[in-house]
């Protein structure tokens, strides 16, 4: 079930997260980001760290967006 929070510190302590990236079908990708936080709640700001290495650096420095998905521990 998809749920939207308004902007806060939701994501304190930095727990690990699953990011979802891609424009297309053919390069969505998922990976999962240890190094996430908050920049600024007003505006909202988050930021991770993907190393240059992954999969989905490129998908990311192409397309400049992505989704935070935060889990439980179900």
């Amino acid at each position: 079930m998809k749920q939207d929070w308004k902007p806060g510190t939701m994501i304190y302590p930095l727990p690990a997260v699953l990011v979802s990236c891609g424009s297309s079908v053919e390069e969505y990708n998922i990976l999962t980001i240890a190094w996430v936080g908050t920049i600024c709640s007003n505006p909202p700001m988050c930021y991770i760290s993907v190393r240059p290495e992954r999969h989905s650096y490129p998908i990311l420095k192409k397309n400049m967006e992505f989704v935070i998905n935060l889990t439980t521990q179900d």
